[in-house]
């Protein structure tokens, strides 16, 4: 796991309030400490400890991908502070998380989606990956490739690469395949990708890394067309005495999916035709006092307001998380390609 080290010179009370607050800010989730304090940080984690002449920072993450996320939104907040982060060190040398695949097909589902199977080395997934990003480059770009120092060479510049991320669907290490499902959508680049690729096309990716639904005596799951794949990952690894509620926002009913999932769980599935909003969902939810997760994904100003609620309800941030998975104005999950393809 690749990992980062530096010195922030600054009065250890203040560095702390200052990077515990704009963690919260984000709905970021934050333990503090008489140590210091530690920040869940989506790709990885942030710790954050009094040392002789101000604070130790520390940073690793799943890839190298996500420990630059972190460090980049960590010094562009220090610096809006008026400070400034000591260079920051490698505190070990990380093995590059780039994978590079084979496309093997794509089969349609339903009418408003797709489900890719790619060919590889996934036994990093194993242990139970559950996300990745999938990486499409400018037309006819070489292929990124790992770089000496663990992280990776982007050719052009990453800039320059759409970097989706995706949730694994179904899985098999031992076969050398995985299968992720792509929501079909007027506009998207992944849609066009995957209409247009072919077998044994090379398909570059990074991966596991991200958070998903932390299984809970009692989990409510809330989502639109983006996240019906972690949703449904999460009812199948549900324990048997699991209780909760899911519902998914769907363009048409006929792109629910059958899933097996415990007696105590129900799952709604939800058209929009209806003109019910993820907050309608969220907030019709009924959370126990006690052992609970609540989650809730799909666009960004949906996921902002959903913390809010959540903060009004009481709910720990260990008790809740909201992902934003999309950002209205840029391509919006409104309906579904006719044409076919995938998002």
């Amino acid at each position: 796991m690749p990992a980062l080290h530096a010195h922030l010179p600054v009065a250890a009370e203040r560095g702390l309030t200052l990077i515990c607050d704009n963690a919260r800010a984000l709905g970021l989730t934050v333990t503090r400490s008489p140590l210091g304090a530690e920040v869940q940080a989506g790709p990885g984690n942030l710790r954050a400890r009094p040392e002789t002449g101000g604070l130790r920072l520390e940073i690793d993450a799943a890839d190298s991908d996500g420990l630059e996320r972190i460090r980049s939104t960590l010094d562009r907040m220090i610096l809006a502070a008026g400070l400034m982060v000591q260079p920051w060190h490698i505190a070990a040398a990380p093995k590059s998380r780039l994978l590079l695949t084979r496309f093997a097909g794509a089969t349609r589902i339903s009418l408003s989606y797709v489900r890719a199977r790619l060919e590889g080395d996934f036994s990093a997934f194993a242990a139970g990956g559950l996300h990745f990003r999938l990486l499409l480059g400018q037309q006819g770009a070489a292929m990124p490739q790992p770089a000496a120092d663990g992280g990776i060479d982007w050719p052009g510049g990453i800039e320059n690469w759409h970097r989706p991320p995706y949730t694994v669907r179904r899985l098999d290490a031992a076969a050398g395949w995985l299968e992720f499902d792509i929501f079909l959508h007027e506009g998207g680049r992944v849609t066009d990708w995957v209409l247009q690729a072919r077998p044994g096309e090379i398909v570059g990716l990074t991966g596991p890394g991200g958070r998903g639904v932390r299984q809970a005596g009692w989990m409510g799951m809330v989502g639109d067309e983006t996240a019906m794949p972690v949703i449904l990952r999460a009812l199948e690894a549900a324990p048997a005495s699991a209780r909760g509620q899911a519902m998914i926002l769907l363009p048409d009913i006929t792109d629910a999916q059958e899933v097996a999932l415990p007696a105590g769980l129900q799952l709604t599935w939800v058209p929009r035709r209806e003109g019910r909003s993820l907050l309608d969902l969220f907030r019709s939810l009924q959370p126990p006092a006690e052992d609970r997760f609540l989650f809730l994904a799909g666009e960004r100003q949906e996921a902002e307001a959903a913390r809010i609620h959540a903060g009004k309800l009481g709910l720990a941030t260990t008790d809740f998380h909201a992902a934003s998975y999309w950002t209205a104005g840029r391509i919006a999950p409104s309906g579904p390609r006719q044409a076919g393809g995938n998002g």
